[in-house]
Formats: structure tokens, sequence, C-alpha cells
């Protein structure tokens, strides 16, 4: 009897503990900045109540020139094991845009509804914070006021679109503040903070993998793009 006591223990605290888990948030922050000629890009996720955190941080972006585009430094680091992180960096040109685009449609291809499954699954996703501000300057005033409005423009556009594919908690903050009688400036930042339950994380690679299967040759095609991604990312490390 104090066997089975014991089994039924064991089980309600392994359910307790995995319902503990569908409902804990896996959370982002997102920090990109301009200065003039410098750019900084910084992602934090937070899951588990904390107890795991990943970094992904891009210092800088150089533009080199019209042939080979940028020149990207990532930077990743996370807690689950000690003193790891790796840093890496890469030059993003037309060539390299067109093999993303390339490995995009291949995983259309590869999955059946794709497109559907990403708009649903950032239906589940809510944004407690999105800010936007930027401070713009040119050498003639009137340049100045004409491109603020335009700005102001392609930020409401963007954030409207944006807006139809997740859930906002609070209103936007943006902002366009033009800049008289100053040297030429552009400084942007963009910030946000996003979460999604674990559990609808967990359907949602669920429902990926069922979508992949329905499709002939899909995990087949899905693992050879995977196994590629990793093994052009250990090359440039």
């Amino acid at each position: 009897m104090w066997i089975w006591l014991g089994v039924i223990l064991i089980l309600l605290l392994v359910f307790i503990a995995f319902v503990i888990i569908l409902v804990s948030l896996i959370k982002f922050h997102l920090v990109v900045r301009k200065v003039n000629e410098n750019e900084t890009v910084q992602l934090e996720v937070t899951a588990l109540y904390g107890l795991v955190r990943l970094r992904y941080l891009i210092p800088y972006i150089v533009f080199k020139n019209m042939k080979d585009g940028i020149q990207v430094e990532q930077q990743r680091s996370n807690n689950l094991v000690k003193d790891q992180s790796a840093s890496s960096g890469q030059d993003i040109n037309k060539d390299k845009v067109r093999y993303w685009a390339d490995q995009f449609y291949d995983m259309l291809r590869a999955t059946r509804g794709l497109q559907k499954w990403m708009t649903s699954t950032l239906k589940h996703i809510s944004f407690q914070r999105l800010d936007w501000s930027t401070n713009v300057a040119l050498s003639d005033a009137a340049h100045t006021a004409t491109l603020s409005g335009a700005l102001w423009g392609l930020k409401t556009t963007l954030i409207g679109w944006l807006s139809c594919y997740i859930r906002l908690s609070r209103r936007p903050r943006v902002f366009v503040v033009p800049v008289f009688g100053k040297p030429p400036l552009f400084v942007t930042e963009f910030e946000c903070n996003g979460e999604i339950r674990c559990g609808r994380a967990l359907y949602a690679g669920f429902v990926l993998i069922v979508r992949v299967l329905k499709v002939k040759g899909g995990l087949k095609k899905w693992i050879s793009i995977t196994a590629q991604g990793q093994k052009n990312g250990s090359s440039r490390s």
C-alpha cells in the first residue's frame, strides 16, 4: 500500500510540475538602436520563471560596399552551461539574402499551411511594450520637416500592419522629433517586451511538426535546411 501511495505521490508531483511549466511564460526583450552610423541590436529571452536565459547581441553593423554588403558581428550567450558563449561574424550581401529567400520558399513548400501557422502563432504573442522614437535633423529645416512627416507615415503604417498579427496589451508609443538648427542627425530606438505561454509555444511546435509530416518529403527537407544552417553557423564561428 505504501508503495502505491509513493507512486501516486510521484505522479502527482510530476503532473503539478508539468502544469507549472505549461502555464509559465516565455518572455523576450528586443532593443534596436541606431545613432548615425552606429547600430546595436540586443535580444534577451527568459523562460521557466527565469531559470533559462538566452542573450543575443549584435554590437555593430558595418556597411562595406555594394558588392560585399554589410558585415554583422554577433554574440550569443546563455545560462544553461556555465561560461558558455559564442561570437561570430558574417557578411550579408545580395547572394546571402537570395539564399535565405530560397530557404524560406523551400520551407513553405515543405509545410502545409506554414503562413497560416505563423499567423495563428503570432496571435498568441502578447506585447506589453512597444516604443519607437526617432530624432532626425538635416542641414535644411524644410527638408527636416518633410523627412519627419515621411517617417511618421512610415511608422504608423508599420505599426498598423503589425497590430493585425500580434496582440498589443498597451498602446504603442511612437515619436518622431525633428531637430532644427543642428548638424545632420539620425537617432532611432525601437524597444519591445513580449511574452507567450510555454504551453502555447509547445502546442505550436507540435502543430508545425504535424503540418510538416503531411507533406511528402517535408520532414527530410526541414532536416536538410536545419543541417545546412548549422553547418553555415559552425563554419562562421
